[in-house]
């Protein structure tokens, strides 16, 4: 055994709890998992109800793709021979539990963050700097929910020392109940935004949520805030745990940075003060948007002990295997920040603003930001303006003439003159897709910006996968820079 979860432990755990267990033998879990498309053999299933279907339907293939064992609340008609099988009534609350025990078994130190935007770069630029000092454990990819983060922690190894895991929530109370899972002992607010004011209606209800992860905390712990946000700042008076808040000169903050210069896709630089001394950083992230997350990783490494110096340190040698802003490259020569993941006004901000700061002909790709209700028009045109000053080529692409259209409008309020726009129905074929991405004859030659004039383009209807496959596939844009942020 190498330490990792068991379905000794399993069946042990479940049937303590009163669910129904079929034990199947003793054997190695390696992880969990909710999808039995991709099912590792060593995994554990989970069968979580969907917003389509229900996972229960999906335990016979999860078995036959390897699976040691399942939870479910309906078993299979057979169980193929050495699996174990728990049958519970709430899948959720069952994975929680055995979650939040395997956690306490192996007691690591936990680091948790949360924040509207930035929470998968924070955590993996965390987990990838504290290695160099701990066995740390953080799953890749965003497990962050009711379902997410119990199978983040059902990887974790009796020998890990620290695990990192990010904390997220789109209904009320799901921070709070996620602490209760994880049980961190440092845990970072980033900053509070828009998103998921849809369903929990205001700014104000947003900053409660993300909050909560920081009252959570035992008093014995440490709480990392972001200083420059008003929601945050006024926090830190107000906990009885250690606060370590990060922020500009004038902030209040114990991290306090200064001199951020941008590096292009290569990440930025900034001078970091603490306790009166100072380090010059270059953390791997690109776009100064990105900073909030080095400065969490240092106030991280300093709450586990690590000098200052060894934490600021960390954060330049950090080498990640995945960034949120993936940068791709085409066939025509075309560089391709691809940021299309759950995007929100903030984090598409800051992509908007790397793109600006890009060489070549820029074009803007951008769709829908869910979940933002009532200002969801205030907020796509307050995109389009900021597009406007950053990219010669605005692209509006949306589920729905709305968000598009408002994009479009924000662009042109700026100031910007705007073509025609173009609709195209959703199977508009990739030849048709070039057409509309193709430079017309009398733009500037290429790699040059375009300074004064700005076109606004708006497909609604047109499937984003049909303009990815025209850009991989010849469209004549070389030298362009094309940022995606698609809701």
């Amino acid at each position: 055994m190498t330490g990792h979860i068991t379905t000794d432990f399993i069946a042990e755990e479940m049937s303590r709890r009163g669910y129904r267990v079929e034990f199947g033998g003793s054997a190695e879990v390696t992880g969990g998992a909710a999808d039995s498309r991709t099912v590792r053999p060593g995994e554990l299933f989970c069968a979580f109800p969907g917003e389509r279907t229900h996972g229960d339907a999906y335990v016979a293939d999860a078995f036959a793709a390897g699976a040691v064992a399942a939870i479910c609340s309906r078993p299979p008609a057979d169980v193929p021979p050495g699996r174990t099988l728990v049958v519970a009534p709430d899948t959720t609350k069952a994975v929680g539990e055995l979650a939040r025990a395997w956690r306490l078994a192996c007691n690591p130190r936990v680091v948790g963050v949360t924040g509207t935007v930035g929470k998968t770069t924070a955590k993996d630029l965390c987990a990838a700097a504290l290695a160099r000092h701990f066995r740390v454990y953080s799953r890749r990819g965003n497990y962050n929910s009711r379902e997410g983060l119990p199978l983040a922690l059902l990887g974790l190894r009796r020998d890990d020392e620290v695990a990192v895991l990010e904390i997220a929530m789109d209904s009320r109370g799901e921070i709070a109940y996620l602490a209760s899972i994880a049980l961190p002992e440092i845990g970072g607010v980033l900053n509070i935004g828009l998103t998921h004011i849809e369903k929990l209606g205001s700014i104000e209800a947003i900053a409660e949520e993300k909050l909560s992860l920081a009252r959570a905390l035992p008093a014995s712990g440490t709480a990392i805030l972001n200083m420059d946000d008003p929601r945050i700042a006024p926090e830190a008076a107000r906990l009885p745990c250690r606060v370590i808040g990060f922020g500009a000169p004038g902030s209040g903050a114990a991290l306090v940075v200064s001199d951020a210069a941008a590096r292009g896709l290569e990440g930025t630089s900034f001078t970091v003060a603490y306790e009166g001394r100072a380090a010059r950083v270059d953390a791997p992230l690109p776009g100064l948007h990105t900073i909030p997350a080095a400065l969490f990783t240092i106030a991280a490494g300093i709450a586990l002990g690590l000098p200052f110096e060894d934490a600021a340190a960390a954060v330049s040698a950090a080498e990640l295997p995945d960034r949120r802003i993936a940068v791709r490259r085409s066939d025509t020569g075309a560089t391709i920040l691809d940021d299309r993941y759950n995007s929100s006004p903030a984090s598409l901000a800051g992509a908007l603003r790397l793109l600006r700061d890009a060489e070549g002909r820029r074009i803007a790709l951008l769709g829908k930001m869910a979940e933002l209700g009532d200002f969801e028009e205030q907020e796509h045109r307050a995109a389009g303006a900021l597009a406007a000053e950053c990219a010669d080529v605005l692209i509006a692409v949306g589920e729905t003439c709305r968000s598009a259209m408002a994009l479009a409008s924000g662009a042109r309020d700026a100031g910007h003159r705007a073509r025609p726009l173009v609709r195209r129905p959703a199977t508009t074929p990739p030849a048709a897709a070039r057409a509309i991405l193709a430079p017309r004859r009398h733009d500037p030659p290429q790699g040059l910006p375009l300074a004064r004039r700005f076109e606004t383009r708006s497909c609604p209807l047109l499937e984003v996968r049909t303009v990815i496959h025209a850009l991989f596939s010849g469209v004549a844009i070389a030298f362009a820079v094309l940022a995606l942020a698609l809701g």
